[in-house]
This record gives structure tokens, sequence and C-alpha cells, in this order.
């Protein structure tokens, strides 16, 4: 009689373990998107400063996809509900699997009508870099800005330089400026993407 109850714990306890893992395979995992405080390569007023604190940058997710923009999001066919300031954080739920990271940058370019502006100043970096979410595990996108200065027309920008770290399990995977711009950069007229209205 011993002897069979052990084996039936046993079974049971097997069972529930297969439970447990199947449950771990469906949990969604953790996503923090992790915007450090802005440094600066040049010497910033006061009053700029000022400003540039009540920055940061917009982002969403969907379809195995991240997006990042510089652009204002009126332009943008895509949801952007996020707003993560310099020095804050923000940590969302996500099924796991692989995600895409695009970065529409821009620098102040084209004149002063927007349409030029558009043509010569935004680019679309995509799938610039990707990230796995586990089910039960943190995955976080550590963003750290660098100022930068730039002059059109007599009006300086100060644009931030965006340097991504993927950390998966708290390990360092990747590491790139997402918003620079390359040979690999589509312009926004070249693009046709279903990111662009």
């Amino acid at each position: 009689m011993g002897k069979r109850l052990g084996v039936w714990l046993t079974a049971l306890m097997m069972a529930g373990l297969g439970s447990l893992s199947a449950w771990a395979q469906d949990a969604r995992g953790t996503l923090v998107f992790d915007m450090k405080p802005f440094t600066s390569e040049v010497k910033l007023k006061e009053k700029v400063e000022k400003q540039l604190k009540t920055g940061g940058v917009e982002w969403g997710l969907g379809e195995g996809q991240m997006v990042v923009s510089l652009l204002a999001k009126k332009f943008i066919k895509f949801d952007l509900p996020n707003l993560t300031r310099y020095g804050e954080s923000k940590s969302v739920e996500l099924e796991p699997g692989t995600y895409r990271i695009t970065c529409i940058g821009f620098v102040p370019e084209g004149g002063m009508s927007v349409e030029k502006v558009l043509k010569k100043g935004v680019y679309i970096n995509q799938d610039i870099q990707s990230f796995e979410v586990v089910g039960g595990k943190t995955t976080t996108i550590e963003v750290s800005p660098t100022i930068q200065k730039k002059s059109t027309f007599f009006i300086k920008f100060f644009t931030p330089e965006l340097l991504v770290k993927i950390i998966e399990d708290g390990v360092v995977k990747k590491e790139g400026v997402i918003n620079e711009r390359t040979d690999k950069s589509i312009g926004w007229d070249d693009y046709q993407g279903p990111l662009k209205f």
C-alpha cells in the first residue's frame, strides 16, 4: 500500500511539474525601455538644457516590431503610444518571440516647407536591431542619448544620438546607434513601407 502511494505521489508531482513547464513557456515576458539621462557633446545653455530635459523618445510595439521615432507621430502610420523621457523607464508585458527595431530618424535639413524637410531630413533605419522576449524573463532596451548640435538656415537644433544596448536576461547581446544615417538608411521619399501614410 505504502509503495503504491509513493508511486502515485511521484506521478502526481511529475504531472504538476509538466504543467508548470508548459505554463512557463506560455507566460509573457517583460520588456523594459530604459532611457538614460542625456549627455551632450556640446556645451548647452541653461535654457536649452531645461527644454531638452522635458523631451524624450516616442515608441510603439506591434506585429513583431518596435518602432522608435524622432519624427512627429502625425506623419507615421504606426501606433506610438509611449513617450519615455530622458532619465525615465517603462516596462510592458509582451508575448514571447523575436522583435525587430526600426528607427525613424530626423536631421533638420531641407528648408522651411514641411515637404522639403521630410524629403531631405527624414530617413528610416529598418530592422536595424532585434531582440528576444522570453516567457517569465526580462529584456531591457537601454538607450543612452547624446545630444548633438546641428544648424540649418541660421537655426540651431539639438538632436539626440541614440546608443542602444539590448540586454537579455541580464546579458548585453547587442549594442549600436539606431538613428545614425548610413548608406543603408532609406530616405523618406524612397520608403514605400507600411509606416508611411
